[in-house]
């Protein structure tokens, strides 16, 4: 019996991977000749790029640059093979991340700018890479995305006709846009995907503070209305929603050089490393998560890999610390769930070892009730 052990999120001071191994000893104890296999899927500070050089392989590379709040870093992106290509894959923690809002203020994290994120690309354009993965997280910026495409060439003109320069929010002056320079820049058969919704983080930060209503509608209105001139001036047919966070996902901006936008990452990668395949091979999958509920059930992770085992009538087991019944029919996706306490709890109250005991144990049970069905 071939089992497929996939940990999902759970907060930073728990080891997801730590989880899977608590997991493979429950059930290698009940089942000493099972064929065990544990596949990280999370659990990294950089994010959806370290899980696919897990995978496939790949290599690092170092470069400078300015992160959301123009403070000097140094980030990395990796450069691996997919389907016989060169690609870079990027992910945006590191540059426009939550993380790095921690202690700002308002004021702060009004001007902040996505222009990092151009420098990755521009970097990756400039060494001769002509596919960029673009991974792009929760962030606390609010420009629309429009500081990436500056660092790419845009120009971004305020209401007199003078151009707004880099190192700020462009979105709080913004009254048109042109992007002849970026298309200049990009080289034929350049191909840049942007992936949607992959987050390393396990929850939105409370000691974040974030932007206030009158300043969140004043950037969506800029966003809409420089959108539509864009619209009209390059024929394209982006329509930024108001109240749907787009100033703060930065996908539009890409939309508007042509990106290819997917709304599921965790399938793109399950595709590309060949995690699908893997998932398909198992007899049985047991995924783990901190909290089974209607939020925890809006994450792409625990839904790609049961949708999969699913599709391909694999048993799927999720184990979880908190089971809380309100996630109302996504209960279909799991064969069965099991709780490693009986009420709800916080991980933070307990010790690492007091967790990964209790995981090792419910895998442990897990196993045995295979066992009487086999």
């Amino acid at each position: 019996m071939k089992f497929i052990i996939a940990p999902g999120k759970y907060p930073d001071h728990i080891s997801s991977s730590k989880i899977g191994q608590a997991i493979y000893s429950g059930i290698s104890r009940a089942l000493p000749d099972a064929n065990i296999v544990t596949m990280p899927v999370t659990d990294s500070r950089d994010g959806m790029p370290a899980l696919v050089k897990h995978t496939i392989g790949g290599e690092w590379f170092e470069l400078p640059f300015f992160d959301a709040f123009w403070q000097n870093k140094l980030g990395r992106y990796l450069i691996t093979k997919i389907d016989g290509q060169d690609t870079v894959i990027m992910d945006s923690e590191q540059i426009v991340g939550l993380e790095l809002a921690i202690g700002k203020t308002r004021d702060q994290l009004f001007h902040a700018t996505s222009h990092g994120l151009g420098e990755f690309i521009l970097d990756a354009i400039s060494s001769g890479h002509k596919n960029i993965v673009i991974c792009l997280g929760r962030t606390a910026v609010a420009d629309g995305g429009l500081g990436a495409l500056q660092a790419l060439g845009a120009k971004i003109y305020d209401e007199d006709g003078t151009i707004i320069p880099e190192g700020e929010n462009p979105l709080i002056s913004a009254n048109s846009i042109d992007l002849d320079g970026v298309k200049k820049l990009l080289p034929s058969r350049t191909r840049i995907t942007i992936l949607l919704n992959y987050d390393s983080n396990y929850e939105t930060r409370s000691d974040i503070d974030y932007l206030n209503e009158t300043q969140e509608s004043f950037l969506e209105d800029n966003l809409v209305y420089v959108t539509e001139k864009a619209n009209q001036k390059y024929n394209l047919d982006i329509h930024p929603m108001p109240s749907s966070d787009a100033i703060k996902t930065l996908a539009g901006a890409f939309a508007m050089i042509d990106a290819h936008i997917f709304r599921s990452s965790f399938e793109w990668v399950a595709n590309v490393t060949g995690m699908d395949q893997t998932i398909r091979s198992a007899d049985v999958l047991v995924t783990a998560t901190d909290d089974i509920s209607a939020e925890s059930m809006h994450d792409e992770l625990l839904y790609h890999l049961s949708k999969i085992a699913g599709t391909n009538k694999i048993p799927t087991f999720v184990l979880c610390n908190n089971f809380i019944d309100n996630f109302e029919d996504y209960e279909q996706l799991f064969t069965g769930i099991f709780s490693t306490q009986m009420s709800e709890y916080h991980l933070k109250e307990y010790d690492e070892k007091t967790v990964f005991d209790n995981y090792e144990a419910v895998a442990n049970q897990l196993a045995r009730t295979m066992m009487s069905f086999y």
